[in-house]
């Protein structure tokens, strides 16, 4: 499928990318519906679990930006 290596880079960047916008993108609006829709009184027993929900959705995403910028520089 892929003739050449350069071509295989280009894919796995741009897959890393998208990955990032729409994981980032996604993430922060369940976050904001979560504390919209979440009773102003149950959300102080709720902070935590949204806080590592946060975490581990912009944690992934700067992960696949830093493979990406590190790994398959130009």
């Amino acid at each position: 499928m892929f003739l050449y290596k350069r071509d295989l880079k280009k894919v796995i960047r741009f897959s890393l990318l998208l990955y990032s916008i729409v994981i980032g993108l996604a993430g922060t609006v369940n976050l904001i519906a979560a504390i919209i829709i979440i009773p102003k009184g149950d959300l102080h027993y709720l902070i935590e679990p949204l806080i590592m929900m946060g975490i581990y959705i912009y944690g992934s995403c700067t992960i696949a930006l830093i493979i990406s910028f590190k790994f398959f520089r130009k």
